[in-house]
């Protein structure tokens, strides 16, 4: 089979949609277009194509690699309380971002545009490094990245990469495996679409009469401490005001936390496993108040695997420098606290019918079938309730979902 049919047999299967194949071919021959979903897909003019083979080497769902399964994972966060509170979790990624740039290097990761288009970007600046803060929850676009950053390798120039594992699977396959390279791959469960999100904000705007022009996924709000809040700021009648919200009051964002709006290759993700593809891999540290009953990993900690000694000087950079405070644990005593450490994010029949509906509906009756509380009520009350109560309450549900 040709090597440019190899990409197309790949469509809507495996494709992951990192675009490095895009970068990899010498004579521009493959370009992307969005499919009846809104995910981004390869296409290759086949009249054009030399049959070099370069984005089959590239693709990282035809040559996955993976690092041993780290020994330890480290809890960690931020001493200074500004540093936690830009990030999404214990702000370490800002931490060792900031000591990359300090070493003269460069760091790229995921940041909205002025047109709210999530795209990868680079920083040379610690204060470049602000819009890279901070997760996003929908596909960035990478293309031009990897053919900038094997340059910059060549020119010894130390980089840092973060995002998701097929993100850094793919550069690290475009690059080889530099001694200069940092990756950073993140716990994910899963993109949404641009398509998508660009629907959410555009009903957004429709429903407050108002013109978005920043985001944020886990917005630190005072009195949030919440993983699924956010915020936005708005221009309404001259005026521009931030919004606070929770994760069912945007329709893009309650459908993530479903899991029904996933790109399909998501749902059989080969690095949802122990087995990493970074150097370092970031993600919450959910259940660290089981182990230590004074850490809240809603208010921010994170959880470390070095998956490779590059990834554990790196660590040890940040934490002997008293800027990061950290604990280890043994990877086996905590293995089953994120679930896809462990396996992809689970497909649900209802997947189907929101993109059908997409598909043949206008957006609002998608929101109202699929993208909306059926019992909204709940959430209000739950959250207007005093944080003491609440945790009381989370504390009975545990239980419950335990002993069933």
């Amino acid at each position: 089979m040709a090597n440019s049919q190899n990409i197309s047999t790949l469509l809507h299967t495996d494709c992951c949609g990192c675009r490095a194949c895009g970068d990899a071919c010498p004579v521009s021959c493959i370009s992307f277009k969005e499919d009846n979903e809104g995910f981004i897909y390869p296409i290759v003019d086949e009249a054009s194509c030399i049959q070099c083979g370069k984005c089959v080497k590239i693709c990282p769902e035809f040559n996955p690699s993976f690092n041993k399964v780290a020994e330890e994972v480290t809890a960690a966060y931020a001493v200074a309380e500004a540093d936690r509170q830009a990030g999404s979790s214990g702000g370490i990624f800002g931490l060792v971002a900031r000591h990359i740039i300090n070493n003269g290097g460069k760091v790229w990761g995921a940041a909205f545009d002025s047109n709210l288009q999530l795209k990868h970007v680079c920083a040379t600046t610690v204060a470049e490094l602000k819009p890279l803060m901070r997760s996003k929850y929908l596909q960035s676009d990478t293309s031009g990245c990897f053919r900038q950053i094997a340059g910059d390798l060549k020119a010894g120039i130390l980089t840092l990469f973060c995002g998701t594992p097929c993100q850094c699977n793919a550069l690290r396959n475009y690059t080889g495996n530099c001694d200069n390279l940092f990756l950073i791959d993140l716990i994910c469960h899963g993109v949404p679409s641009q398509d998508l999100f660009d629907k959410s904000i555009k009903w957004l705007e429709e429903r407050e009469h108002c013109h978005v022009t920043k985001f944020a996924f886990r917005s630190k709000y005072k009195g949030a401490l919440h993983p699924q809040a956010f915020s936005y700021e708005c221009t309404k009648n001259g005026r521009t005001e931030t919004v606070n919200g929770l994760h069912y009051q945007f329709p893009f964002y309650f459908g993530f936390q479903k899991y029904i709006t996933l790109r399909p290759s998501c749902y059989t993700c080969k690095w949802a496993s122990s087995e990493r593809c970074g150097d370092i891999t970031l993600g919450d540290f959910w259940g660290i108040e089981r182990i230590d009953p004074t850490l809240d990993p809603k208010a921010g900690v994170s959880e470390i695997l070095a998956n490779t000694d590059k990834g554990r000087n790196l660590l040890n950079a940040i934490t002997e420098s008293g800027v990061a405070w950290t604990q280890r644990f043994q990877y086996r005593q905590l293995v089953g606290n994120n679930g896809c450490l462990q396996e992809p994010t689970k497909l649900k029949p209802e997947r189907v019918e929101l993109f059908e509906d997409l598909r043949t509906k206008s957006f609002d009756e998608v929101v109202r079938s699929h993208l909306v509380s059926k019992r909204r009520w709940i959430f209000d009350m739950y959250y207007a309730m005093p944080g003491v109560l609440r945790k009381m309450i989370r504390k009975v549900m545990d239980k419950r979902m335990k002993y069933e």
